[in-house]
């Protein structure tokens, strides 16, 4: 990213946070929308605005997931260990190596040692086969450190945060982005061995905060265990745009196999996801040994670098993302300020109970009063179940603050006003060169430069020759009305003219004078 770029991204992520802390956030308080199911779970912090892209890996078990990270680093990380059988067990994310002067501080019984060592070896039992350097960092270190955008995994409790792990290591991708392992989902009997926390909620944790979440298949196994389609149901909300499937060792099957294997994944993809859409699915084998049919070669080597290049541009679009997290967290309050506004108006003083309680079970009719009422979106909506949940924590639906007209319009000015004012202050969708959300280009600029110019140029010259019609028509009717002025002139001095010298012959002495006299005045106005 160019430093344009990272300027105006920086600018652009720092209105944000100001916007959410000085107007959003009070709101969000006010109305105690911290226990309903708001986006990212709840308040966000502030490190999540500063953070890097994050891409979260998910698969059921040995898909090659740990095997498809290595082969994206170009090497092995700390951590790492790859196996047929589920050997991942544990989320791990990847951070990128910190220079001497960028070093972080951990001091804890966990982590005696320096914060990056030069080296950190691995035996081969770990499935490691060469060292790796870097550092790995515990759970409950991982939520402290206050440069990292995971405080609020901690929630999760001590039984997650010991299946959490970060791995600090050198590679290029990891100055771009953050990658996340996840364990493998499980299928058959294993699938009901009970973890000790919850992985669909963690994983939605994960998803909520991912900027793309890759979903990696078997070429050799594409069965979906009941754990993976209720692990993508709950991460799938407000987060299908962030999908992408991969299709990973289909070099291990022939050229006819390998038609069979794609049908039947668009076939479990259509039970997993329900929609008439179909996913972006990127076909390949993700490692870095021969590949075993390479008929598709050119196809594989075309999805890789699809890919990688979607990865790599991550970071340029970040702010733009994060844009639009923000403008969606805001109609989503806007929404829950209307519908807790509307409960409490719609609650008697006497008989409150009764009334939740009907209310609760009419949730959807009450959606849509609301809806009509303030002229909102349906599709804004939270879900029925999920929003009475939370109504039924609550005992006195007195207690929510008053809807007022002023909150409505802070809502509005945040959406009509300054998020557009965000966009501009850093040269709007079509702005200047090098604007993070620029989506012209100079050269569609300065053609239209060159029209406006011309259209600029026809208009003066038009005006010129309308002006200088215009001017040789009065010269015309001024000239003509002088010719008239002189003949009148003329026709009248030649009547007196000729009266005179009519008078002079018949007329007194005197009279013929004055007439001469008046001759001579009328041939010297005609001269």
């Amino acid at each position: 990213m160019s430093d344009s770029d990272l300027a105006a991204s920086n600018k652009i992520i720092s209105r944000l946070k100001e916007l959410y802390v000085k107007q959003l956030l009070p709101i969000e308080k006010k109305f105690g929308l911290d226990s309903f199911p708001l986006p990212h779970g709840g308040e966000i912090d502030m490190e999540e605005f500063d953070a890097r892209p994050l891409v979260l890996v998910l698969g059921q078990y040995s898909t090659g997931k740990t095997t498809f990270i290595r082969h994206l680093l170009g090497g092995d990380f700390p951590g790492m260990h790859i196996g047929p059988e589920p050997t991942t067990d544990r989320f791990m994310v990847l951070l990128e190596e910190k220079n001497d002067n960028e070093k972080l501080i951990i001091e804890d019984d966990e982590c005696s040692l320096p914060a990056f060592p030069e080296t950190c070896t691995h035996s081969e039992k770990d499935g490691m086969s060469n060292a790796a350097a870097g550092k790995i960092i515990r759970g409950n270190t991982l939520t402290v450190l206050p440069e990292l955008p995971f405080s609020s995994l901690s929630s999760f409790g001590s039984a997650f945060l010991n299946h959490l792990e970060g791995s600090v290591t050198c590679a290029p991708l990891l100055k771009h982005i953050t990658l996340v392992d996840t364990p493998g989902i499980l299928s058959g009997e294993k699938q009901y061995l009970r973890r000790t926390y919850d992985y669909a909620k963690v994983a939605k944790w994960f998803a909520d905060r991912a900027d793309l979440i890759i979903l990696i298949f078997d070429a050799h196994k594409l069965d979906v265990s009941d754990e993976f389609q209720d692990i993508v149901d709950e991460i799938r909300k407000d987060n299908d745009d962030k999908i992408r499937c991969v299709l990973n060792k289909a070099d291990g099957v022939s050229k006819e196999q390998l038609v069979r294997v794609y049908g039947s994944l668009m076939w479990s993809m259509g039970k997993i996801f329900s929609t008439p859409e179909v996913m972006r699915v990127y076909t390949g084998s993700f490692w870095d040994k021969p590949l075993r049919h390479d008929v598709f070669c050119d196809m594989f080597q075309s999805d890789e670098w699809s890919l990688t290049h979607e990865l790599i541009n991550l970071p340029k679009t970040s702010a733009e993302r994060k844009l639009n997290q923000i403008v969606r967290r805001i109609r989503i309050v806007k929404v829950h300020v209307c519908i807790l506004g509307h409960l409490k108006r719609r609650v008697p003083l006497i008989g409150k109970k009764r009334a939740q309680e009907a209310l609760i079970a009419n949730l959807d009719k009450i959606f849509d009063e609301v809806s009509v009422e303030y002229k909102l979106s349906r599709g804004d909506m939270p879900d029925v179940g999920e929003f009475a949940t939370c109504l039924k924590q609550c005992d006195d639906f007195w207690r929510f603050p008053p809807l007022d007209r002023r909150t409505l319009s802070q809502l509005d000015d945040l959406l009509k006003h300054e998020i557009p004012n965000v966009i501009k202050a850093v040269g709007g969708l079509i702005g200047k060169k090098g604007s993070i959300l620029q989506t012209g280009t100079a050269k569609a600029h300065k053609a239209i430069d060159r029209v406006a110019k011309r259209i600029k140029a026809s208009r003066a010259w038009g005006s010129t020759l309308e002006g200088g019609k215009k001017g040789v028509s009065e010269d015309f009717v001024h000239s003509g009305k002088k010719t008239s002025l002189i003949f009148t002139t003329v026709v009248l001095s030649l009547t007196i003219l000729l009266i005179g010298l009519c008078f002079m012959w018949v007329a007194p002495v005197d009279v013929a004078t004055n007439l001469r006299a008046l001759s001579f005045v009328n041939l010297f106005m005609l001269a």
